[in-house]
């Protein structure tokens, strides 16, 4: 009796110990404040695990003094040693059976800890697919913004040709958004270049017709130059008479020399007149040449400072572009003798630097443009892992809320029913029913802590590997953002040295144009005073046929002679005039057909250069439309996969 009133007591007391509540709470609600607490709470249930132990000793103290009895039942009662020996293996297949059902709670908490890991990744994702979009609707509006001012751009630049800026873009009532964007684009690109296969095809037609011209118009001179060469022949062989008809009259020339010789000496003071006159002209000469002299050196220090431009150009060049670094030669800008050489040499200095200017700003538009796939390609990855994490916790959900409605009592309940039915063989009416709600407080309490303590665990390496990933994708993107302004800041000062470089050559070319226009003026001068020499010896050569004429009859024959021959010689010095200013037209002639050649083959390097370019337009169309389709592609696919999700969430 003594012995059934303690167990009674042992059993109130452990019925008495309500079950301590262990609140799991989800991912999205633990922070720092709330971690500490759950480690408070983990001690208080250490502590409540240890109250739970010392009752645990009471039962088994209880249960022993339990088979003190039943042994003694078994010695009073030998028959019943069968039935003792069924009850003990009964009792060592619970036991089994015991264990394996603790293997698989344990198996069960594992399931459920990476659940919620899982769990709290794919919300994490679920953010950054949200900032994804945003990302992908800005560059949307900008490439479309882009495109409309680009197309303007070139509009107005072929707008000597055909104004194509008064209605604005062409619009689209089929399309909206983007797509309208790119089809206005399209249609006023495709307008270019109809109107610039018209210029083309004008411009071949009128270089073919001067072609045709300049032919016609050099045989044209060629048969001339023919009928004036048989021309001069005849006018020389009359001269030839003529010579032969003065030597028989030097004779009677000589008479007259004494009068001639006054006539000299006054031709002499006008002709050093004039020779004073060509002293003051070269002067003149020699101090625009002392002046191209000292500005000899400047052309030498531009040609230096071109030199030095270029090679520094050659060297980013390199940097940009290692695999042309090797095409780029040594800067050959040497200073020449002449200034129109050294002139020209700045100017092919300046070109080639324009030249590499260019391939500089096309190399960094090009990395920059590598920088952004790269960028898109990481968005692209955080969007896959987002949808993993998605499909992740929707099966985690699953798991928990089938583990949920698990009764983990019944295997033990079964056990305490074998125990009894064995008793009552043997002779004992003995219940276990008031053991079992506390051995299933024991039970939960001890599967709850250590749900609690893998739980913690898994939290703490869930949020530590979430800060290293954050802490590394935003480094990732700094130095992203710090490549693409450092290249968007080399790009503008190549621009800024690009306009400086261009407003030098304009400044050259006014200084070689006013060069120019001094050597013409100073050509000018001198052919004036030629010309007024000319004029000098007719007077003389008038005045000494007056003098003449005034003498006798054979000094008249002399004089009418005399005028025969220089009439003579005048018509020959009309023929080579005429003969000169044909050989001048020809050559003027081959110069214009050359001039013509060159403006056709300019005209032909432009429209190749705008076909280029308009190329170039409509393939940056194409890589757009199939960027949007692309994205449109992938946005279809994520609404897919939520759609496919839902059943599973």
């Amino acid at each position: 009796m003594m012995s059934s009133a303690e167990e009674n007591d042992v059993l109130s007391d452990v019925e008495a110990d309500d079950p301590v509540h262990i609140d799991i709470k989800t991912p999205e609600s633990i922070s720092a404040e709330k971690f500490k607490e759950l480690l408070a709470e983990l001690d208080r249930e250490r502590i409540a695990r240890e109250a739970a132990e010392n009752s645990k000793n009471d039962l088994q103290v209880s249960f022993n003094r339990l088979k003190v009895l039943c042994h003694e039942a078994i010695k009073k009662r030998d028959e019943c040693s069968r039935q003792r020996d069924e009850a003990v293996s009964g009792k060592e297949e619970a036991l089994s059976k015991l264990d394996s059902v603790s293997k698989e709670l344990k198996e069960e908490i594992k399931l459920k800890e990476e659940a919620l890991r899982q769990k709290g990744e794919v919300l994490k994702q679920l953010e950054d697919v949200e900032k994804a979009r945003e990302a992908t609707r800005v560059e949307m509006e900008t490439g479309s913004s882009m495109l409309v001012s680009g197309t303007e751009k070139i509009s107005r630049k072929v707008s000597i040709y055909k104004d194509f800026g008064g209605s604005g873009l062409p619009k689209s009532n089929k399309y909206s958004g983007l797509p309208a964007v790119a089809y206005s684009v399209i249609k006023r690109t495709n307008d270019i270049v109809e109107e610039l296969v018209k210029q083309i095809e004008s411009s071949v037609k009128a270089r073919n017709e001067a072609r045709e011209l300049v032919d016609h118009r050099n045989y044209e001179i060629a048969i001339e130059v023919s009928q004036l060469e048989a021309t001069i022949g005849g006018l020389r062989e009359e001269v030839a008479k003529k010579s032969e008809e003065i030597e028989n009259l030097k004779h009677s020339i000589d008479e007259k020399n004494g009068k001639m010789s006054e006539l000299e000496r006054e031709f002499f003071e006008k002709q050093g007149t004039i020779e004073s006159e060509l002293s003051r002209l070269r002067l003149l000469v020699n101090e625009y040449e002392s002046k191209l002299e000292t500005q000899k050196p400047l052309l030498i220090d531009q040609l230096n400072l071109v030199s030095s431009i270029h090679d520094e150009m050659c060297k980013a060049m390199k940097i940009v572009d290692t695999k042309k670094s090797s095409e780029l030669s040594e800067s050959l800008f040497l200073a020449q003798e002449s200034n129109e050489e050294n002139i020209r040499a700045s100017l092919a200095g300046m070109e080639s630097i324009y030249e590499l200017i260019k391939i500089v700003v096309e190399k960094t538009r090009d990395s920059i443009e590598d920088k952004t796939r790269e960028v898109k390609s990481l968005s692209e990855t955080i969007t896959q892992l987002v949808n993993e994490k998605e499909q992740i916790g929707s099966l985690l959900r699953s798991t928990l809320s089938k583990r949920s409605s698990v009764d983990l009592s019944s295997k033990t309940n079964q056990l305490f029913k074998v125990a009894e039915n064995g008793l009552k063989e043997a002779g004992i009416d003995y219940k276990f029913s008031k053991f079992q709600p506390s051995k299933g407080k024991l039970g939960t309490e001890e599967s709850e802590e250590d749900e609690v303590y893998s739980l913690a665990s898994a939290l703490e390496n869930i949020i530590k590997q979430s800060q290293l990933e954050i802490i590394e994708l935003k480094h990732s993107v700094e130095e992203l953002r710090k490549e693409s302004s450092l290249y968007k800041e080399h790009v503008d000062s190549q621009a800024k040295e690009l306009n400086q470089l261009r407003q030098h050559v304009e400044e050259l070319e006014e200084k070689e144009r006013v060069a120019n226009e001094n050597v013409e003026g100073l050509m000018m001068d001198i052919s004036s005073a030629e010309e007024e020499i000319m004029r000098w010896k007719v007077a003389a050569q008038q005045e000494a046929a007056a003098g003449q004429a005034v003498e006798q009859e054979y000094v008249a024959q002399l004089a009418a002679v005399r005028q025969e021959l220089e009439e003579a010689r005048q018509a020959v010095t009309d023929s080579e005039k005429k003969l000169k200013f044909k050989e001048e037209t020809a050559e003027a002639a081959m110069i214009a057909r050359d001039a013509a050649e060159k403006s056709l083959k300019l005209a032909d390097m432009r429209t190749s250069r705008l076909r280029d370019r308009v190329e170039e337009l409509t393939r940056q169309l194409d890589e757009l439309d199939t960027r949007g389709s692309n994205r449109s592609e992938t946005h279809q696919e994520s609404a897919n996969e939520m759609e496919l999700s839902e059943p599973l969430l």
